[in-house]
């Protein structure tokens, strides 16, 4: 009996990954159809209860080091300044180059609005990602950038 089951439950599933593949790469519409959309909550299993929330949040954490690795490394690697010389995000340099000195309000304004070659980054980062990049140079400032020149 349990190998009938098991056997009918494989065929099941075949059936079912043909179906879906078949309904994705025919272009037919009906995916698209209201009544067969899937929220996102629904597709992550997150019910009324709002079980999973702690796993949708940390699916979409920001990562301050990916950030800066991919919009800012081309300029700033490794803390430096590949632009302009001596500008770098160093604490001293800060405190030196940048308007307002060193302190997060300041280092959130020049992320935001940017000055000569640097780009402003409001509206392509996210508030989320604009505060948690503000707190990770402030942070790096002292630590992994500490020294450079």
């Amino acid at each position: 009996m349990k190998k009938f089951l098991l056997a009918g439950s494989a065929v099941l599933n075949v059936l079912l990954v043909v179906a879906l593949c078949f309904t994705a790469f025919s272009g037919n519409n009906l995916a698209r159809a209201p009544q067969m959309q899937m929220t996102r909550r629904a597709a992550m299993g997150v019910g009324a209860a709002g079980m999973g929330l702690a796993a949708a949040r940390a699916a979409r954490a920001v990562n301050p080091t990916s950030i800066f690795e991919t919009n800012c490394g081309a300029c700033h690697q490794g803390g430096g300044n590949n632009i302009i010389e001596g500008h770098t995000l160093s604490k001293t340099a800060m405190e030196q180059y940048l308007d307002g000195g060193w302190n997060k309000e300041a280092i959130e304004y020049q992320i935001r609005n940017g000055k000569g070659p640097m780009p402003a980054w409001e509206g392509v980062l996210s508030e989320e990602e604009i505060k948690a990049m503000t707190e990770w140079v402030f942070e790096q400032s002292t630590g992994q950038f500490k020294d450079v020149n």
